[in-house]
C-alpha cells in the first residue's frame, strides 16, 4: 500500500489562516524560485494549454502574497504556464500568507503527489529542505510522507556523475538503476556500466548481481589491513573504467578485470596500450 504524503497540501493549507479566492492577473505572478521540478514536459503542457483554451483553469492555483499586487506560486505552476500560453489575462487562485519553507514544502508535496518530479529534482529538494531550513532526514521524511531510508537513498543519487544524474532527470535511466550504480564507488566504473545499461538494457537485477560479484569476499586479514590495497584497486578501476579486484596468492597474486562487451574490452585494451 502506498504511504500517504506527509501532511499533504490540504493540511499544509489548513494549518494557516483563512485564505482568499480571487482572479489574479498573470503579470502579477512569479514562479516559485524553489520549484523542485527542473523540467516541464512540453507535450503534456501543450495538452493542458489546449484544455485551458477550451474550458479555462478549473482548479485554482495557490499563491502567497509577497508584496502589494505581487504574488508567488506555491502550487500549480503547470496551470500558470498553460494560462500564459493560452494568453489568459488572469487566473483563479487561492491567495494566502505562507513562509518560504511552507511554500517550498507545498510545491514539493504537490509534485510528489502527482509523481511528476525526477528523482534528482526530488533529491535536490530534500537537500534544500535540510540545508536551508535545518531539517533532519527524519523531519523531511515526515513532511513528504516517505521513510527516512527512502529520503536518504534518494539524496545519495546526488553522488553519481553528472551525466548519470542528467539521465535520471530526463527519464532515460530509472531511479532503481541509479541506486544500483551507487554500489560501485568509482565514477569511471559507474559511467562504464551506465553505457552498458543504455546499449543493452541491462536490468537492475543483473546490475545488483554484478555488484555482489565485484564485492571483496574472503580476503585474508593481511590484505584487509594493507592501507595500499584499496588505493591500488581504486586507481585501477579509475584508470580502466571497469570493475577490478586484486587477490594475493603466495608472493604473487591475481588482478581480475571485468568487461561487458567487445567494445568495452577494446576500450580497456586501449587504456593499457595493447594494440590488436
Amino acid at each position: 500500500m502506498r504511504r500517504s504524503i506527509g501532511r499533504g497540501l490540504s493540511q499544509l493549507l489548513s494549518e494557516r489562516e483563512e485564505v482568499q479566492l480571487m482572479q489574479v492577473p498573470l503579470d502579477q505572478i512569479r514562479a516559485n524560485p524553489r520549484q523542485p521540478r527542473s523540467i516541464f514536459d512540453d507535450e503534456s503542457l501543450a495538452e493542458l494549454t489546449e484544455s485551458v483554451r477550451r474550458v479555462g483553469v478549473l482548479q485554482p492555483i495557490v499563491l502567497r502574497k509577497i508584496a502589494e499586487d505581487r504574488f508567488e506560486i506555491v502550487a500549480g505552476e503547470r496551470r500558470f504556464r498553460a494560462a500564459q500560453r493560452a494568453e489568459l489575462a488572469a487566473i483563479p487562485a487561492v491567495v494566502r500568507s505562507a513562509s518560504s519553507q511552507v511554500s517550498f514544502e507545498m510545491a514539493l508535496v504537490e509534485n510528489i503527489q502527482r509523481e511528476d518530479i525526477s528523482p534528482i529534482d526530488k533529491a535536490h529538494a530534500y537537500r534544500r529542505l535540510m540545508d536551508e531550513f535545518g531539517l533532519s532526514q527524519e523531519e523531511v521524511a515526515i513532511r513528504v510522507g516517505k521513510t527516512r531510508s527512502a529520503v536518504a537513498n534518494t539524496i545519495r543519487l546526488l553522488k553519481l556523475p553528472q551525466r548519470i544524474q542528467d539521465a535520471l532527470i530526463l527519464g532515460t535511466l530509472t531511479e532503481a538503476h541509479g541506486r544500483a550504480l551507487l554500489s560501485f564507488s568509482e565514477p569511471a566504473v559507474q559511467l562504464a556500466l551506465f553505457e552498458r545499461i543504455l546499449k543493452t538494457g541491462m536490468t537492475v537485477a543483473a546490475l545488483e548481481a554484478l555488484a555482489k560479484e565485484a564485492a571483496p569476499k574472503g580476503r585474508k586479514k593481511r590484505e584487509l589491513d594493507d592501507p595500499h590495497w584499496e588505493r591500488i584497486e581504486s586507481g585501477l578501476r579509475e584508470t580502466l573504467g571497469a570493475p577490478v579486484s586484486l587477490s594475493r596468492k603466495g608472493k604473487g597474486g591475481r588482478i581480475t578485470i571485468e568487461f561487458f562487451s567487445d567494445d568495452e574490452l577494446t576500450r580497456i585494451l586501449d587504456a593499457v596500450g595493447v594494440q590488436i
